[in-house]
C-alpha cells in the first residue's frame, strides 16, 4: 500500500511540473546569475577603469605641469644669466638669490656648476658641502654639457641634502655656442606642492599610485613610502607593467609580483619621460559583486519556495527592477545615459544590488572630489594653495581693471617660526601654522582672498581698496592678531609677522610684478625691525 501511494505521488503531473519547475528555475537562476555577474563585473570594471584612468590623468597632468614649470625656470635662468657674473661669484649669488626668491620652485635651491663639473661657482640657498662635490660624473651634468640642452637627472639621495632629490639642469652658452657652465636646480621629492598627489593619497582602502622612471629603472614616488626610489621588478614579473615600459598607456587587469590582481591605469608624464600608475586591487573594486551574488542566491531560494503558488508571476515581479537596473547600468556604460545613482524601487535583494552600485558610484565621486580639493588647497591649513591663489588673483586683477578699482596684496612672513619648528619639531610647527591660518581668516572679509603661499608665508588679497590707509589698517590688525601667544603641545610660543603691501595697478600692472613688489616690501619690513608693515616703493598716488 505505501509503495502504491508513493508511485501515485511520483507519477502525478502536478508533482512532475513542480519538480520540473523547480529544476528549471534553479537552472535558469544559475545561468542568469552567471550571466549577470559577468555582465555586471564587466560594467563595473568599465566604470571603475574610466574613473581611475581619469584620476590618473589628472594627477599625471599635475606632475607634468610642475616639471614643465621647473624646466621653463631653469632654461630661462640659463638664458638670462649674464656671462660676466661667472667671474664674480658674490654678484652671481645675489643674482641667484633674487631669482630664487621671486619664484622658489626648487626647494633645495639653484647652483652654477663650472664646465669641468668640480664644485660650484655660486649657489642659493647654500647647502653644506655642496661646493666641495664633484658633479662631473652625474647623469644630469653629463647630458646637459654634452647634449647642450635641458636635462633631468635620476632621482636619488642627494649627497649634500641627504634626502631624496630630483635635479634639473640646463647649459649656459657663450656667444660661440660653447658650454661655459651648467645651472642646476634641486627639488626634494618630499617638498610640499611637488609630488603630494602621489605620495599623500590612496585609491580606495588598499590602492594607490606609483610614479615610474623607465630610463632610470626605478619608482620615483609612491603612495606606499617603502616603494619610493626602489628598483623596478624584473621583466616577466608583471606583464602589463612590461607593456607599459614599452609604451602602453591605458587600463587593464594584471597580477603583480606578489600575486595580487590589480586594476591598473597607466598615464604618461611626457616632460620627464615617466609614467604614472594608478592601481586598485580587483578584490576591492569588485566587492559589490559579491554582495550582489549573495543577495541573488537568497532571492532565488525565496522564489523556489513560492514556485507552487505562482513561479512565473513571482519570478517576473522579483526580477523586473534588477533588469531595469542592469539595463540602466549598461546604458551608462555605453554613454547613452548620464552616470547617476539608480532609484531604489524596493528595499529587498534587488534594492541591495542598486544600493551597492550607488554606493560604489558615490565613493568614486567622493574620491575625485577629494583629489580636486587637494590639488587646490593646502593640506596642512586647509587654505587655498599657491596655484589656487594665482588663479584667483588673475581673475580679481582682470575684474579690478574692468571696474577701475584697486587691489592690495599683503605678503605675510612669520617672524620667529623657524626656531619654534627647529626646537619643538614639525608637529608643533604644523599646529602653530594652523593657528596662524585661523587667525588670518578672522582678520579679512569674505570677499577677500587668503592663501598659504608656501612654508610660513601667507598672502591676503584685498578687493576694492580706496586708499593705502585701509590696507595698512588690515595689516596692523593682522600683526596684532598674529602677535598673540600660540598654545601648542603644552607650551606658549611667540611669533610676529612682517608684511609687505603692494597695490594694483599703482605698484604693478600685472600679477607677477605685484607679487614681487609685495615680497620686496615684506623684506623692507623685516629690515625695519620686523613686526611691522611696509608699502612697496614704486607705489604712485592712488
Amino acid at each position: 500500500m505505501p509503495t502504491a501511494k508513493l508511485r501515485r505521488i511520483t507519477s502525478s503531473l502536478v508533482v512532475r511540473l513542480i519538480v520540473f519547475g523547480v529544476l528549471l528555475v534553479a537552472l535558469s537562476q544559475t545561468v542568469r546569475l552567471a550571466f549577470l555577474s559577468h555582465r555586471l563585473q564587466t560594467d563595473i570594471q568599465e566604470v571603475v577603469a574610466a574613473e581611475q584612468f581619469s584620476l590618473a590623468t589628472y594627477v599625471a597632468k599635475d606632475i607634468d605641469g610642475k616639471i614643465r614649470l621647473r624646466q621653463q625656470m631653469i632654461e630661462a635662468t640659463a638664458a638670462d644669466l649674464p656671462p660676466a657674473l661667472l667671474k664674480d661669484p658674490k654678484r652671481l649669488e645675489a643674482w641667484l638669490e633674487q631669482r630664487h626668491s621671486s619664484n622658489p620652485l626648487f626647494s633645495l635651491g639653484l647652483a652654477i656648476v663650472p664646465a669641468d663639473g668640480r664644485g660650484v661657482i655660486a649657489e642659493f640657498p647654500p647647502l653644506p658641502q655642496r661646493r666641495q662635490l664633484d658633479f662631473s660624473g652625474t647623469d644630469w651634468f653629463i647630458r646637459a654639457r654634452n647634449e647642450g640642452k635641458f636635462a633631468i637627472g635620476k632621482p636619488t639621495i642627494g649627497r649634500a641634502s641627504g634626502q631624496p632629490v630630483l635635479v634639473m639642469a640646463a647649459p649656459i652658452l657663450d656667444r660661440s655656442g660653447q658650454v661655459v657652465a651648467i645651472v642646476s636646480g634641486a627639488t626634494a621629492l618630499d617638498a610640499p606642492g611637488f609630488l603630494d598627489l602621489v605620495q599623500n593619497n590612496r585609491i580606495g582602502k588598499s590602492g594607490g599610485f606609483l610614479l615610474v622612471s623607465p630610463r632610470d629603472n626605478l619608482f620615483v614616488a609612491a603612495s606606499n613610502p617603502e616603494m619610493r626610489l626602489r628598483a623596478l621588478p624584473q621583466p616577466g614579473a608583471n606583464k602589463l607593467h612590461d607593456q607599459a615600459m614599452q609604451g602602453f598607456r591605458g587600463t587593464g587587469v594584471t597580477v603583480n609580483a606578489f600575486g595580487v590582481e590589480h586594476l591598473a591605469s597607466f598615464v604618461g608624464v611626457p616632460s620627464a619621460d615617466w609614467f604614472l600608475v594608478a592601481r586598485l586591487p580587483t578584490a576591492e573594486a569588485f566587492q559589490p559583486i559579491e554582495r550582489i551574488r549573495s543577495a541573488y542566491l537568497r532571492n532565488s531560494l525565496l522564489i523556489g519556495a513560492a514556485v507552487i503558488v505562482g513561479l512565473v508571476v513571482f519570478l517576473g515581479y522579483t526580477l523586473r527592477p534588477m533588469k531595469q537596473a542592469a539595463e540602466q547600468m549598461r546604458r551608462m556604460a555605453d554613454g547613452e545615459a548620464p552616470l547617476a545613482p539608480l532609484p531604489v524601487v524596493r528595499h529587498d535583494e534587488v534594492g541591495e544590488i542598486v544600493e551597492g552600485f550607488n554606493h560604489l558610484l558615490a565613493k568614486l565621486r567622493d574620491s575625485e572630489a577629494r583629489m580636486a580639493h587637494l590639488a587646490h588647497h593646502d593640506v596642512l591649513t586647509g587654505l587655498p594653495n599657491r596655484l589656487s591663489f594665482l588663479a584667483q588673483i588673475q581673475h580679481d586683477a582682470l575684474l579690478a581693471r574692468r571696474r577701475g578699482t584697486r587691489l592690495a596684496l599683503l605678503f605675510i612672513d612669520m617672524d620667529g617660526f623657524k626656531p619654534i619648528n627647529d626646537r619643538y619639531g614639525h608637529e608643533t610647527g604644523d599646529e602653530v601654522l594652523r593657528q596662524v591660518a585661523t587667525r588670518l581668516a578672522g582678520c579679512v572679509r569674505e570677499s577677500d582672498a587668503l592663501a598659504r603661499f608656501g612654508g610660513d608665508e601667507f598672502v591676503v588679497l584685498l578687493n576694492d581698496v580706496a586708499e593705502p590707509a585701509a590696507a595698512g589698517g588690515v595689516a596692523e590688525k593682522i600683526i596684532e592678531a598674529l602677535g598673540a601667544p600660540y598654545a601648542a603641545n603644552g607650551v606658549d610660543h611667540l611669533m610676529g609677522a612682517s608684511i609687505g603691501i603692494a597695490f594694483f595697478p599703482a605698484d604693478a600692472d600685472d600679477v607677477d610684478n605685484l607679487i614681487a613688489e609685495a615680497d620686496a616690501a615684506m623684506y623692507d619690513a623685516k629690515r625695519a625691525g620686523r613686526g611691522c608693515h611696509r608699502f612697496a616703493h614704486r607705489r604712485e598716488a592712488l
